[in-house]
């Protein structure tokens, strides 16, 4: 009985193991120029017609989707195995009105962000 239930247990470590490394998410954050890009291709893709991002969606301080108007989600995700992905940011804001890089044509402004 006893090699039975160690048998069970090692089981179901193993299966959890799997699970972490193969199936665990977390969230990744959005830069700027992601959200846009991510709102752009969205809008594209699906035909929608909105207007503006209804909402951004935070967790820990830090922009990891958004809520569409049409009422699609999207969460940017990572496998926890995965290394976060770094991303080189200068010490100021940069805005969505930035008129030069790659923000210039994919035409997301503060105006187009109903709630944070």
């Amino acid at each position: 009985m006893l090699e039975e239930l160690v048998l069970g247990f090692w089981l179901a470590l193993g299966a959890y193991v799997f699970w972490y490394v193969v199936k665990a998410k977390d969230f990744q954050p959005l830069t700027l120029d992601d959200l846009a890009l991510t709102w752009k291709l969205h809008k594209h893709q699906t035909g929608c017609k909105s207007s503006c991002i209804h909402d951004l969606l935070v967790r820990n301080d830090e922009v990891v989707g958004f809520r569409c108007e049409c009422g699609h989600e999207f969460l940017q995700k990572r496998l926890i195995t995965q290394r976060a992905k770094v991303v080189a940011q200068s010490g100021r804001l940069v805005s969505f009105q930035n008129t030069s890089g790659a923000m210039e044509n994919l035409g997301l402004a503060y105006l187009n962000i109903k709630k944070i």
